[in-house]
């Protein structure tokens, strides 16, 4: 039987018929200011809040102190969790491993991941961003193996794992390189719609391998309690 865990978001966890089921990869996608950092470090808090489960974020796109401020404002933020190193922030960009991968690899890339994440024991993991990753290899070629590789490496390490990919507003696509929702067990799309001149964000479940899901969007609002979600025809 397939464990489901929770998202840390109610509505999220009904529409996926009771949560992510443990071990998948979730492509998170979505364009600036749509709510993909909130709502990844809303799973993470959750995870260690309820499950006593280690979660660490990894990040190439904001400095550890910057995230950390951020997250100061809402509930579900817990600075003690942080300290107890129950949920972790790296940021890759000051990270001596990386630093020393010249020129960046693949196999490289991969192999400080992986280190990353068994020497923490994370059980929940967010990468942020893949597409900022990928950018730093070069080529197509290096990039689509570094995407496959990677959701091999992750599948071998039993960790639930949401990766960010950056898209561009307004446009109804997954992915930038077009290959990463493939490798996904499941694809969650964060968009907008402009209405009487204000913006309102939306998230719909794409895919989510092992459960039966609604695929229908959901206006999203970010509140002090975090992300929260209502059918669109209450707007």
């Amino acid at each position: 039987m397939v464990e489901l865990i929770k998202t840390g978001i109610p509505e999220l966890d009904e529409i996926l018929n009771g949560g992510i089921p443990r071990g998948n990869s979730v492509l998170l996608a979505g364009s600036c200011g749509t709510g993909k950092t909130i709502l990844s470090e809303q799973f993470l808090f959750t995870g260690a809040r309820e499950n006593d489960e280690v979660g660490i974020y990894i990040s190439l796109s904001e400095p550890r102190d910057k995230i950390l401020s951020n997250l100061e404002p809402f509930k579900f933020y817990d600075s003690r969790l942080v300290e107890e190193e129950k949920i972790k922030i790296v940021d890759i960009t000051q990270d001596a491993r990386l630093i020393n991968l010249e020129p960046l690899t693949v196999n490289g890339i991969i192999s400080m991941i992986g280190s990353i994440i068994r020497d923490s024991g994370a059980q929940r993991v967010v990468i942020d961003s893949l597409t900022a990753i990928c950018n730093s290899l070069g080529n197509e070629r290096n990039i689509r193996e570094f995407i496959f590789e990677l959701g091999l490496q992750l599948g071998y390490l039993d960790c639930t794992t949401i990766f960010i990919s950056e898209i561009q507003p307004m446009k109804f696509q997954y992915s930038v390189y077009g290959v990463e929702e493939f490798i996904a067990d499941g694809v969650i799309l964060l968009s907008e719609f402009e209405d009487k001149g204000d913006l309102i964000r939306t998230l719909q479940v794409v895919k989510m391998r092992g459960v039966k899901h609604a695929r229908n969007k959901h206006i999203l609002e970010i509140t002090e309690e975090g992300v929260k979600l209502k059918p669109m025809f209450e707007l």
